[in-house]
């Protein structure tokens, strides 16, 4: 994605692997790896094509601008991707509650990255109807941790002007049309979909699916935080 080197070891342990900016760095032992290479690849595609097809809808529009926002950033990767993709402003946002302080390193490794049009901002993902719209929205990885994932979604939903991008984690402990726990099993928080009942829920909220994908989190152990649900929906 990059001819330019970088070289981002100084920073310590990672989220996420950055070869892909043309960079070395270390990344944190554990899932990571794993869950990484199981959702990226489906990730950026949905996000190469929700850029090209923004990008032919406005390209008689010469004040155009693509905007877009990555909800649940962590250390930012897919906002600092869709910039490398082309995107003119791309904002990531997070809570910044998880106590590795992920969120934190995201504009450390922007900055060494060169990267400046991606910025970070703190936010409460319940909040979202107060954020500026984007063209493209993602959230990714952070809807499973919230107690009303539905109303979140609902909310990421009218953010996005073009396309929203969903990834979340479903149960693989059972398969029924009708479930949805909070909090998650196992945890004092969040909440569990299965793969059927979260899209019954897609179905039901009228969302225009382009694509979607499902895989399993081989990193994770537990067959309630193992499947990995994908979305690719257009406004």
């Amino acid at each position: 994605m990059s001819n330019k080197f970088y070289d981002l070891t100084a920073l310590g342990p990672l989220y996420h692997n950055y070869s892909a900016f043309g960079a070395v760095s270390i990344q944190c032992k554990g899932i990571f790896k794993e869950n990484q290479e199981a959702k990226e690849p489906i990730i950026l595609e949905y996000l190469v094509d929700s850029i090209a097809a923004v990008i032919m809808k406005y390209k008689h529009n010469a004040n155009s601008e693509i905007s877009f926002a990555e909800l649940f950033c962590a250390d930012g990767y897919y906002a600092m991707l869709a910039e490398r993709l082309g995107v003119d402003t791309t904002v990531g946002y997070d809570n910044d509650a998880d106590p590795n302080g992920f969120f934190k390193m995201a504009p450390k490794i922007a900055e060494a990255l060169e990267m400046e049009k991606v910025h970070f901002e703190k936010e409460d993902m319940n909040n979202i109807s107060a954020l500026p719209q984007c063209s493209i929205v993602a959230n990714i990885g952070g809807l499973y941790h919230m107690s009303n994932p539905e109303e979140i979604l609902k909310k990421s939903y009218e953010m996005a002007k073009d396309f929203l991008i969903i990834q979340t984690v479903v149960s693989l402990e059972n398969d029924r049309a009708d479930y949805f726990i909070s909090p998650a099993p196992g945890w004092s928080w969040g909440s569990r979909f299965s793969r059927s009942s979260f899209d019954c829920m897609i179905k039901r909220l009228g969302f225009t699916v382009v694509k979607q994908s499902f895989n399993e989190l081989r990193g994770n152990a537990n067959l309630s935080d193992r499947g990995s649900i994908y979305y690719l929906i257009k406004k």
